[in-house]
């Protein structure tokens, strides 16, 4: 059981470790249109694996294969390994857009690394050991049932739905360096991260009923509100 629980942790992390680097420190290179395109083909693969193993589809089928407890564990390897392989080949391209320097670049970098702290946090407010699917797996061992599906409202998410995804998205545009390969992607991944949602959004309205259609009337999708939502729970 500590052997899938560890696997499962650095799985779920190393990747990001990765992503933390890659976007703090780009490479500037000499690529052209060509790398350009392979790059976004880098992206539709993984984008598009990450997407069908989303779906409720493969979820049921990775069930029958290995047991609905370790899915979420089948899911965290394959796309750790499947992000890994999109930042190893990932070509440099040629261009700056901006280096800041003195105490701007240490603000953008603040900037950056708190984005990727929100990202964390709103994980723990989600129950951290949830996300990872660790629960599930000590679950299956104790022998314990799986509770039904809740809907998380607290924090940051009675302002908007998602702020995990808000914040990655905005670490991707922060920084106190943007090449060229950085900026597409940016802007491919944030593509791929709206795309996404819309379909996450549709999942789990048909996981959670009405109740997620009163979360959605009132909360927004990704402009935060001014004020907390003080809805019922959900």
């Amino acid at each position: 059981m500590y052997g899938l629980i560890t696997l499962n942790i650095v799985a779920f992390h190393a990747p990001g470790l990765w992503l933390f680097f890659f976007l703090l420190f780009p490479k500037q290179g000499s690529g052209g249109a060509s790398d350009a395109f392979f790059n976004a083909f880098l992206v539709l693969f993984w984008g598009g694996i990450h997407s069908v193993m989303a779906r409720k589809f493969f979820r049921d089928f990775l069930a029958r294969m290995v047991g609905e407890n370790f899915v979420k564990l089948a899911f965290t390897v394959i796309a750790g390994i499947t992000q890994c392989v999109m930042l190893y080949y990932w070509r440099p391209l040629e261009g700056e857009l901006w280096h800041a320097e003195g105490p701007l670049y240490w603000i953008l970098t603040f900037l950056f690394a708190s984005a990727f702290g929100a990202v964390f946090y709103c994980s723990i407010l989600l129950d951290y050991m949830e996300v990872l699917g660790v629960r599930k797996i000590i679950r299956h061992f104790r022998g314990e049932p799986n509770p039904a599906p809740a809907l998380c409202l607290r924090g940051p998410y009675r302002y908007c739905r998602h702020p995990v995804y808000l914040a990655s998205v905005a670490s991707l545009w922060i920084g106190p360096v943007m090449t060229t390969g950085r900026l597409e992607f940016a802007f491919l991944v944030t593509i791929y991260v709206l795309i996404g949602t819309w379909f996450e959004e549709r999942d789990t309205r048909e996981e959670m009923g009405e109740g997620y259609d009163l979360y959605q009337a009132n909360v927004p999708m990704w402009i935060p509100r001014l004020t907390p939502w003080k809805g019922p729970s959900l």
